[in-house]
């Protein structure tokens, strides 16, 4: 549908504004902390686990998720998925 095509769009045109920083900074005010080598824990562990990359990809090497910014606002933070573009739309300061 055309709906689907436009949030579609508008969410892929936000992906070159997430990188490291960006996405470390929306992480860390949902209650995270995230290390200097962008390493956090998502889950009660010992040691962090979870990582992000250079293009802001979230990988928990100790669990099953894998994703983008948005996966992980909406699968693990638990937003839905208009809240979780609101939220990156708003941290990156572009309407």
């Amino acid at each position: 549908s055309m709906s689907m095509r436009c949030k579609m769009s508008k969410y892929e045109g936000l992906k070159p504004y997430l990188n490291r920083d960006s996405v470390a900074s929306i992480i860390i005010n949902c209650g995270y902390s995230i290390d200097r080598a962008y390493k956090f824990k998502i889950r009660d562990e010992r040691t962090p686990s979870a990582s992000i990359d250079k293009d802001g990809y979230i990988k928990d090497f100790g669990g099953t998720f894998g994703g983008d910014v948005f996966a992980f606002l909406n699968e693990i933070v638990g937003y839905s998925k208009a809240e979780a573009l609101q939220i990156v739309k708003y941290a990156l300061g572009v309407e």
